[in-house]
């Protein structure tokens, strides 16, 4: 072998190296992107369970007092399957308020058990931390029928 070839093959230019960084690129590009789906999905669980919240309060309010507590929790889970949350959805449980009189006011309250990591076409794996909203209404103290008390 000649000299030329011989300090050719020595020299180090044109050489590939850091190979092994590329899975740890890989690695942290993958949970950045389980992170980012992970906040998204507190966010939109937030919402869900609000909204479902609020569903319930007004569908509460607005039914027979024989029947409120049913349909309440009805649209509640209604609401989160809609918002494709209805496998985690805690039971909600009714409210603490006397008899069904108006300008009571009521507050409903709906939960969910938030998944520790949440896959697209997945699901939930894990359980991190449980969300809840609360919202309150008033029955409406001007409502037709026969109810007890008065504003």
């Amino acid at each position: 072998m000649s000299a030329a070839l011989r300090a050719r093959l020595r020299d180090e230019r044109g050489a590939v190296g850091g190979m092994e960084i590329l899975p740890l690129g890989f690695l942290v590009f993958v949970v950045g992107t389980i992170m980012i789906l992970n906040a998204w999905t507190v966010v939109d669980s937030w919402m869900a369970v609000s909204t479902a919240a609020r569903e319930g309060a007004r569908v509460y309010v607005e039914s027979d007092p024989a029947t409120a507590w049913p349909d309440a929790e009805a649209r509640i889970l209604e609401v989160m399957d809609d918002y494709g949350r209805g496998e985690r959805t805690i039971a909600p449980t009714p409210p603490a308020i006397g008899a069904y009189e108006r300008c009571e006011v009521v507050t409903i309250t709906a939960s969910y058990d938030l998944a520790f990591i949440n896959l697209p076409f997945l699901g939930g794996f894990g359980s991190l931390d449980t969300i809840e909203a609360r919202h309150s209404e008033r029955i409406d103290p001007y409502r037709a029928g026969d109810f007890e008390g008065g504003c």
